[in-house]
């Protein structure tokens, strides 16, 4: 059977880069190794971000590496994290109005990979 923990790779260039991007905008999470990272965005998280490097996973499953996964994080502290996203990120989208969610943002990480946050109160 399935866990409720899950946890989402995310194929990166550059581990430290990634890692201190994520890092940068709160989350939490160490360096494994040269090719792995583990994050999450708040220390008690059921939900894990695998961060491995382009080049290992072209090694051992070159089929995945280009798979990108489309995310959407939930924020309660808002407006506070656009403005740390901005402080880190050069790709970071205006506040927008989507209908069913409220208040939404995007950015991207240092690959260019974007994801959405969302508000949630």
């Amino acid at each position: 059977m399935f866990q409720s923990e899950l946890a989402i790779m995310l194929y990166v260039e550059n581990i430290n880069d990634a890692l201190a991007f994520w890092q940068g905008i709160g989350f939490v999470g160490q360096k494994i190794d040269d090719n792995s990272a583990t994050i999450k965005p708040a220390a008690d998280s059921q939900v894990t971000l695998n961060l491995y490097a382009k080049a290992f996973i072209r090694e051992v499953s070159p089929e995945v590496v280009d798979n990108v996964p489309s995310l959407m994080f939930q924020a309660n502290e808002f407006d506070a994290l656009h403005a740390k996203v901005i402080a880190v990120s050069d790709a970071v989208g205006e506040i927008v109005i989507a209908p069913g969610l409220g208040r939404v943002f995007n950015f991207a990480d240092p690959d260019g990979h974007y994801y959405a946050v969302c508000e949630v109160r």
